[in-house]
């Protein structure tokens, strides 16, 4: 028995020593180690990822419950900033616009001649007759953008009527914008100076072609009166409703020169009674008793 121990362990040695290849048994220790050692690498996810259950963010932080912004802050019901910013009720401009009323008239609401004056909206109305000229002027935005169906209406039959008996009439200018009007009255002041152009062209805001009842015929030649359309005219445009807006001599009173081309729509029953007769026109600042002139 000693004799075959011992030859069993030089046997060993010799294989040990030598680096041979030697079939282990399957339950020898060295054979779990990569299982051993692998081990904590398949338990380090699940003990990561286990976050969600120790943080619990939702239930720990519940910012909705303690913030509760919507019920603390209650921001609209605090700063009912429309009810007590009441711009629009304060700010009534059109209602404090009527100064120039006042300078014609000591009664704010009457003119010099008694008849009623209301601002609606920036416009102002004598008797019910929009007026535009140079006390009186429309807001650059006021809504008219084109000739208004009533004066529209009156040119195109004043027009078939004239050609009935020989006589051409065309619309050479009628509606324009506050901005159109702006650009061409700094044009002439660019060229001629503020004082001349003044005579001739108006200021943004004060024109008539603005309000949408004036129209400029055939031609701005200051010969114009002597054709037979501008005579045609002169005779016979307040059947239809119109009148020659800026008379001849009447300069002191409209601000403005004679233009025989210039009509405005009033109405037939006004334009009656501004027509004095071959072919002569009242003014409608005689007629009311108002004024046309700048504040400053």
């Amino acid at each position: 028995m000693k004799q075959a121990a011992a030859a069993l362990a030089v046997a060993m040695f010799f294989l040990t020593a030598c680096g041979g290849n030697v079939s282990l048994p399957a339950d020898l220790p060295l054979t779990d180690t990569p299982p051993a050692v692998s081990d904590p690498m398949q338990t380090l996810p699940e003990e990561t990822t286990a976050a969600p259950a120790t943080t619990e963010a939702p239930a720990t932080t519940a910012t909705p419950a303690t913030t509760a912004a919507p019920a603390t802050t209650a921001a609209p019901a605090t700063t009912a900033t429309p009810a007590t910013t009441a711009a629009p009720a304060t700010t009534s401009a059109p209602a404090t616009t009527a100064a120039p009323a006042a300078t014609t008239a000591p009664n704010a609401n009457l003119t010099a001649k008694g008849f009623p004056i209301t601002v609606v909206d920036g416009v102002t109305y004598v008797d019910g007759t929009l007026i535009v000229n140079k006390t009186y002027d429309l807001p650059a935005d006021y809504p008219q953008k084109s000739l208004t169906p009533e004066a529209l209406n009156a040119y195109w039959t004043m027009k078939q009527d004239a050609a009935a008996v020989g006589y051409t009439i065309k619309s050479i200018s009628d509606y324009r914008s506050y901005y159109d009007q702006r650009y061409i009255y700094n044009g002439y002041v660019a060229r001629d100076g503020v004082t001349a152009a003044d005579r001739y062209s108006a200021r943004a805001g004060h024109s008539e072609h603005q309000s949408g009842l004036a129209i400029d015929l055939n031609s701005t030649a200051w010969d114009f009166d002597q054709t037979p359309e501008a005579k045609w005219i002169s005779h016979n445009c307040a059947a239809y409703g119109f009148v020659i807006r800026y008379p001849k001599g009447k300069e002191e009173v409209t601000g403005y020169m004679y233009e025989p081309w210039h009509i405005r729509y009033v109405g037939k029953e006004l334009a009656a009674k501004l027509y004095l007769g071959d072919g002569q026109f009242t003014t409608l600042e005689e007629y009311f008793g108002i004024t046309s002139a700048y504040a400053d």
